[in-house]
């Protein structure tokens, strides 16, 4: 009893925390607004401005940066309005590198397996949309995103934790935690350039193009002297991270 107790209750805190995050202002926020913002956080429960910006890691100078309306010290503040918490631009500088080491008498490359940060993702296929239950749980672009791309709809999956991103008619990116319906007949179904990038494909309509998020892997160095060639696996600082522990942290 107290165990089913305890689980309704972390359930019910991850998806109020989905909710109040989005890729899209819920709320009334600034027109002044970054246009480079990733993500949102709607601020319908009375958070403190401090709060928000220590929860999302943003300095004050990157947060009235991103956010005009707000001074350093957080005035003016109000509830039930959307901020930016972080930007594309952020995200993007943090993105781990490949690095590569070569001499004249041997070489070593460290090729870390990596997607954006900090998973990699499978491509499962394209679906065939069910009228009756959706494939993935969340549609965040419903009335469509102008520059929708799939690592755009990867990292708005894994920052609100789900394991599934799906991209759908070229403008829309679904998220859930499995996935529940049918391969399409036709594979190729999937054939609507997506808006944010036309040389890809988003998916098409009534069809879904799926994504299944995986940890990363140790970095694999090779190094090769005088025709000798031996193979070791690594680990790197920064280039795993635990999921698990993260939806703890974002529970509580």
């Amino acid at each position: 009893m107290k165990a089913s107790w305890l689980l309704s209750f972390v359930g019910l805190s991850l998806l109020a925390r989905r909710a109040r995050c989005t890729d899209y202002p819920l709320l009334p926020y600034d027109p002044e607004t970054t246009s480079d913002c990733a993500d949102w956080f709607n601020n319908d429960d009375g958070r403190s401005c401090k709060w928000v910006r220590d929860y999302f890691e943003a300095t004050p100078e990157e947060f009235s940066r991103w956010n005009p309306s707000v001074g350093l010290n957080c005035e003016p503040w109000y509830e039930w309005n959307s901020y930016c918490v972080i930007t594309w631009t952020k995200i993007n500088s943090t993105l781990p590198a490949t690095s590569k080491t070569t001499t004249t008498s041997s070489s070593t490359t460290t090729a870390p397996i990596l997607g954006p940060s900090p998973t990699a993702w499978t491509d499962m296929g394209c679906y065939v949309e069910d009228p009756e239950l959706p494939i993935l749980d969340v549609n965040f672009n419903p009335n469509g995103d102008s520059s929708l791309s799939v690592p755009k709809c990867w990292q708005t999956c894994y920052r609100r934790f789900y394991d599934y991103a799906g991209v759908q008619n070229g403008n829309q990116c679904w998220c859930g935690s499995y996935v529940g319906g049918e391969w399409a007949a036709n594979q190729t179904s999937c054939n609507s350039p997506c808006t944010g990038n036309p040389s890809t494909f988003c998916g098409g309509p009534g069809f879904i193009r799926i994504y299944k998020a995986e940890q990363n892997v140790p970095p694999v160095t090779t190094t090769s002297t005088a025709g000798t060639v031996s193979s070791t696996s690594t680990s790197t600082s920064g280039a795993k991270r635990n999921l698990d522990a993260v939806k703890n942290m974002g529970i509580f």
